[in-house]
């Protein structure tokens, strides 16, 4: 990857170019997505991860009160420090430009997709 290139039709456009094609200049394939409309997006899941993250909290205090084990505690502490880190990350999202960088949106729009599903899974298995 060269910085200044002319850019690929249909790529993600990381070569300096506008990468304009199918790739739309995200990354993301078809889809035509602005940068700013991404971070929206990613600000949107973060605050979903928030609140399953509470709730799987909720659910690991119960067991926790329940138990008394260190596992349970161990489960208590894990929800909480990433709740913290989303939490955190949110923020800086909201209130920080530096995070709302170009080519920023399709990365953490990945991460946060990737996240909200792993709590989904983790929630479902904990209420069994």
């Amino acid at each position: 990857m060269q910085a200044g290139g002319p850019g690929e039709p249909g790529g993600p456009g990381y070569h300096g170019g506008n990468g304009t094609g199918i790739g739309g200049g995200n990354g993301l394939g078809p889809i035509n997505v602005d940068n700013s409309q991404l971070i929206t997006i990613d600000i949107v899941l973060g605050i979903a991860n928030i609140c399953l993250l509470l709730i799987l909290l909720y659910m690991y205090i119960g067991s926790y009160r329940k138990f008394k084990s260190q596992f349970t505690f161990g489960l208590v502490a894990f929800a909480m420090l990433l709740l913290l880190q989303n939490a955190l990350f949110t923020g800086f999202l909201l209130l920080h430009e530096g995070f709302k960088g170009p080519g920023m949106g399709s990365p953490i729009f990945f991460l946060n997709t990737i996240e909200f599903f792993a709590l989904l899974v983790l929630i479902g298995v904990t209420r069994e």
